[in-house]
């Protein structure tokens, strides 16, 4: 764009930010709205069982993708997260073709096996971290058939799959 055209245009964008700010302000509202808790709810309680509901909300709302409900208090899960500790790699692989965040359950609940060891080898207290539900590594591992990182979780003293711990 040549310099002429800039200006223009920059003075035409600068006077329509003065003569307009209530249309400004009210996209800006707009940007910052929440997605609601029930329909956040509806959508990571559908990722435990329900391939064809999550389809139908992620592509009504593309945002619930990484949003996170909390069950009770101080229980988080993402939809990624309450397929991987149910089982259903069909649903997880779908969040991830869909650019879903994981964490150190997910990647236990899909054989991620190395990952898992590097990060509780450099950080030994990972070991008690608790899930979603309080379910831990060793049940992700379990439920995701990947009896490598099982054996080698138990021998570092994992033996129960969910830390019962109050919220």
């Amino acid at each position: 764009m040549n310099r002429k055209k800039f200006i223009q245009r920059s003075f035409l964008l600068g006077g329509a930010s003065v003569l307009s700010p209530n249309l400004i302000a009210a996209q800006v509202k707009k940007d910052k709205e929440l997605i609601e808790a029930p329909l956040i709810e509806e959508f990571v309680f559908a990722a435990h069982k329900d391939l064809n509901a999550v389809k139908l909300l992620l592509e009504d709302q593309p945002l619930l993708l990484n949003c996170t409900n909390q069950f009770v208090k101080g229980d988080f899960e993402t939809a990624v997260g309450g397929a991987s500790h149910m089982g259903r790699k069909d649903i997880a692989s779908y969040l991830l073709s869909k650019g879903a965040r994981l964490d150190i359950f997910n990647y236990a609940f899909l054989g991620y096996d190395d990952f898992v060891i590097k990060m509780v080898t450099d950080h030994p207290n990972v070991l008690k971290s608790s899930g979603p539900h309080g379910f831990n590594l060793l049940h992700h591992a379990k439920v995701g058939k990947h009896e490598n990182l099982v054996a080698w979780l138990q021998s570092k003293g994992l033996t129960e799959s969910r830390f019962e711990k109050l919220f």
